[in-house]
């Protein structure tokens, strides 16, 4: 997650105050609470919407205790480690039978300070290891180098990186940071931390978030000028992304039915040379028993030879509680502009939509519409989820065809008081072989704790 040129200011300002005092805060955890951020885990309930509520875009904890000096604010801070141990096992019956075997370890340490006049600053840094594995691609990129001949992606890449580093001021119900840092809006289908793969994504941005209860709204807003990509900063093609990103994200929950958000995402991408600009909004929420997300929104699309393109997103959902078990079903369709372009993401969690086996992460020029179906439940402890995708595109190919397949999807996730085990299966059956998909299978075991 690589180039420090973007948060320079930020680091060297958190390594002051870190420096300044960290003897002391290894004497003691301190009189104050600090606010320690989570990576998102991919629980067996993530299939339902979890909206960005105008409580999580507070600053939390805002009346916790101001402390006198830097070095008891240090002294106040929080460590904490945590480990993610998981096995990835991929099968591709494509014309070279790709495979792939790995077992990794992502170990975090995360440190942030108490409030010393309304200040404090966080310091994350993670190390994957690859513990045993086949020599395998971590990117398409380095797939497409023609260096691993059989051999299939496993995106998590060894090495050590500055995950999050930021100085943050709170002042009432208002927040800001300077850094690099998380950033999770809504159900993250247009902004995240892709917290699945072992090298989170994270971002290099000027955030403020403010809520103001009175009114029952929130409103988030970031200007972003590098995406820390999860295939890390050594990767030849997808390490960092510069661009030039404006977001914002304003969250109404006055309606005992759900909250409704409008959100506006402006990215300029240096990489690619591609300016997005997409508005949109949702509705989500749940009352006696039933769910319900509906969504709709726009985008346009500039390339640097001018060229212009736009495409619209629709999602539909709705879900049960019955017999002890959630049923969901649900539309997402990513429109297509006549097969020339289709509706794009590039700054989502891709993992958690559109099936685990991350066949479409790249929106298809011709689009894609996606009916699925899942059953969750809870049995002894064991949180357990099946999930059913159905995939075609939203405008037929040069061919005619449209079917892109479909996937099956198993989850099984048990809590032991401070770990998780789980274990997590996708396959997918391809469709018309003009698309040139092919079959995959792809399986995980993971272990995680938090000390």
């Amino acid at each position: 997650m690589g180039r420090f040129k973007h948060l320079a200011p930020a680091t060297l300002t958190t390594a002051i105050m870190l420096a300044s005092g960290f003897a002391v805060a290894a004497e003691s955890s301190g009189d104050g609470q600090a606010n320690n951020h989570k990576a998102d885990s991919y629980k067996a309930d993530n299939y339902k919407a979890k909206n960005y509520k105008a409580k999580n875009y507070k600053a939390d904890n805002y009346k916790a205790k101001q402390h006198q000096s830097i070095p008891a604010a240090i002294k106040a801070g929080s460590a904490k480690l945590s480990y993610r141990l998981r096995h990835e096992d991929v099968d591709i019956d494509n014309a070279s039978e790709d495979q792939a075997r790995a077992l990794t370890l992502r170990t975090r340490l995360n440190y942030t300070t108490g409030r010393y006049q309304g200040f404090g600053a966080t310091v994350e840094v993670d190390n994957v290891t690859e513990i045993s594995g086949d020599d395998y691609p971590t990117s398409p990129a380095l797939k497409n180098s023609g260096d691993f001949p059989g051999k299939a992606i496993i995106a998590d890449p060894e090495g050590t990186e500055l995950n999050q580093a930021y100085i943050s001021y709170k002042y009432g119900t208002t927040e800001g940071k300077y850094g690099r840092q998380r950033i999770n809006l809504d159900n993250q289908r247009f902004i995240g931390g892709v917290g699945f793969r072992q090298n989170e994504q994270t971002y290099d941005a000027v955030s403020i978030a403010h809520s103001c209860e009175e009114l029952n709204t929130s409103v988030y807003y970031a200007h972003i000028n590098n995406v820390n990509r999860i295939f890390g900063e050594d990767d030849p093609a997808l390490s960092d992304t510069d661009s030039s990103t404006d977001i914002l994200n304003i969250n109404y929950s006055g309606l005992a039915a759900g909250d409704i958000i409008f959100y506006s995402y402006l990215l300029d991408q240096t990489l690619s040379n591609t300016q997005l600009e997409t508005y949109g909004l949702r509705f989500a929420g749940k009352s006696y028993g039933l769910g319900y997300q509906a969504e709709y929104a726009t985008q346009e699309r500039e390339l640097a030879s001018g060229s212009e393109a736009d495409a619209d997103y629709v999602l539909l959902e709705g879900s049960i509680d019955m017999a002890g078990a959630t049923f969901a079903l649900g539309l997402e369709n990513l429109q297509s502009d006549e097969g020339d372009f289709g509706f794009s993401t590039p700054l989502a969690t891709g993992h958690k939509f559109q099936g685990w086996a991350d066949q479409f992460l790249i929106t298809p020029d011709e689009g894609i519409q996606d009916i699925y179906l899942s059953v969750g439940a809870k049995f002894d402890g064991i949180k357990l989820l099946a999930i059913y995708h159905d995939f075609k595109s939203d405008e037929d190919n040069v061919n005619g065809d449209d079917d892109l397949g479909s996937e099956v999807g198993f989850l099984a996730l048990k809590d032991f008081g401070d770990y998780k085990v789980s274990v997590k299966y996708a396959n997918y059956d391809a469709g018309d072989d003009s698309f040139n998909k092919s079959d995959t299978e792809k399986l995980w075991l993971t272990v995680s704790g938090a000390f």
